[in-house]
């Protein structure tokens, strides 16, 4: 979620017309509407506001605060249009949250919404706090509402929108209105489609019955794996022509990376379409080209102690792609140098939860279990997918290292979270042969209207990356369960396994 003011602010000068100029570049890519004029005073107490919203992006939160707190109770605020004075409380609301005056806030955003229910801009931050709270229910609520009420593509950043999703997964009724109104709103991830969470709605349609939206759905699905999940689904046979190139995951392949050649060509730097294009290689099998594109990256981050923090998250990424690519070239050593590039060019104050587990998972599967564990010391504030993806990790050490009473946390941890995660859960039971126990989880999973779409991409016959020496045997017990009976003809019930010269994680 974007929680800096500058946003707030271009949205409350343009409710009176006065002039941005600073605010505007706070907001990228925010626009300004000038129709609606201002009276003098108005438009002088408005300034005094921006002023304090300005003095806060740039680092001064509490000379802000105090400044609002002034102005929150300044007659001339009742002077003001009902939008007007909604915004004030939401942007005021911000510089609180920024000086972690969370319950204030709250009571601002609620404030800003009682004065003007359509404020979808106090909406989305109130549903932002929603989540943070672990109440998902009444944030989807509220994104739906702000979706409803607000113009254009919606001011919610990909990891809001990711995590969201993730809590609504056992809520369709939820999740499904939420996805829709993205759709609908044309929301994208700086440009790039979200086939992903498309491929999500359209399942949600057919499992609502609203099977005259999915072939608007389909229409902007146009990428590999999303492509390879809906081939697989029966659920989708009177959707797709199978035969028509359009609906082939390997051409489709081959139109998302020229695709994303012409954009980094018309857009280039170290961005998020730089980042799409080294996954859209891996997913084709471009191993060397993706090492080949990261290079310039990885000489200059291994002169550099941190990266620019506007690029820091696509540089890591673009890193912890390299890492994967010298992986499935087999060259581990090279591998484990691009990851540690990776988590030192990630920003500090951000988030470097993936790229450590990603090395963890990585000295795990060269059997280094101890540097495994190091990897990941203070490792917390994750989400469900997170803490699993690390108890898996530390399962595979502590069996490496006979350690009975961390193998015994890490089961637990895995088990408690199987119903959100069952990929992880399965592995576990994989890693300790348990084989009836996965395949039963398989088949579940298959089952589930849900989880069905996952289940399905993971048994297609597609490319494998040599085994590390630790995935040597999990590899063999994983194709042993693809090849049951039992696990067989719970995939023909629902859909189907094809071949594919492609990666698909």
């Amino acid at each position: 979620m974007t929680c800096h003011t500058g946003t707030a602010l271009v949205l409350l000068l343009s409710l009176c017309g006065v002039p941005a100029a600073g605010a505007a570049a706070a907001a990228s890519g925010a626009t300004l509407d000038a129709s609606t004029e201002a009276s003098p005073a108005n438009a002088a107490f408005l300034a005094e506001v921006g002023a304090a919203l300005q003095q806060s992006d740039a680092g001064d939160s509490l000379g802000a605060a105090i400044t609002l707190d002034r102005l929150l109770v300044d007659p001339r605020m009742a002077q003001l249009e009902v939008a007007q004075r909604s915004d004030v409380w939401a942007s005021a609301a911000m510089v609180s949250g920024a000086q972690k005056q969370d319950d204030i806030a709250l009571q601002r955003l609620q404030q800003a919404l009682a004065i003007n229910p359509h404020n979808a801009y106090a909406r989305l931050r109130l549903a932002w706090t929603q989540m943070v709270d672990g109440t998902p229910e009444s944030a989807a609520d509220n994104v739906i509402l702000a979706l409803a009420d607000g113009e254009g593509q919606p001011d919610m950043s990909a990891e809001m929108v990711w995590q969201l999703d993730t809590d609504l997964k056992h809520l369709p009724a939820k999740r499904l209105p939420v996805l829709q109104g993205l759709f609908d709103r044309e929301w994208k991830i700086d440009g790039i489609e979200p086939v992903e969470l498309w491929s999500i709605l359209a399942i949600l349609q057919v499992e609502a019955g609203q099977t005259d939206k999915v072939a608007a759905t389909l229409e902007r699905i146009d990428a590999p794996i999303p492509l390879v999940r809906l081939r697989a689904d029966k659920r989708f046979d009177r959707f797709l022509r199978r035969d028509d190139p359009r609906y082939d995951p390997v051409a489709a392949a081959r139109r998302h990376i020229d695709r994303l050649r012409v954009d980094t060509m018309l857009s280039p730097g170290v961005n998020e379409t730089a980042v799409e294009l080294t996954s859209a290689l891996m997913v084709a099998g471009e191993l060397q080209e993706v090492v080949g594109m990261t290079a310039p990256i990885a000489e200059a981050a291994a002169a550099a102690h941190s990266a620019p923090p506007e690029m820091a998250r696509h540089i890591a990424w673009m890193l912890d792609t390299r890492s994967r690519a010298y992986r499935r070239l087999g060259k581990a050593d090279d591998a484990v140098g691009a990851q540690l590039l990776a988590i030192r060019m990630a920003d500090p104050a951000g988030d470097t939860v993936s790229q450590r587990l990603n090395l963890a998972n990585l000295y795990a599967a060269l059997h280094r279990p101890s540097m495994a564990r190091e990897t990941m010391q203070g490792l917390d504030n994750m989400s469900t997918y997170g803490r699993s993806t690390k108890a898996v990790i530390e399962l595979q050490a502590a069996l490496q290292l006979d350690d009975a009473a961390a193998a015994s946390r890490a089961r637990e941890q895995l088990f408690a979270s199987r119903v959100e995660t069952p990929g992880h859960y399965r592995e576990a039971l994989l890693l300790e042969n348990r084989m009836d126990e996965a395949a039963a989880g398989l088949i579940v999973q298959l089952q589930d209207p849900m989880d069905r779409s996952d289940a399905l991409l993971e048994v297609q016959d597609t490319r494998d990356a040599p085994p590390l020496p630790e995935e040597v045997l999990l590899t063999a017990r994983w194709k042993q369960l693809k090849q049951r009976a039992d696990v067989q003809a719970a995939v023909r019930r629902v859909g189907r396994i094809e071949s594919y010269p492609l990666f698909t994680f």
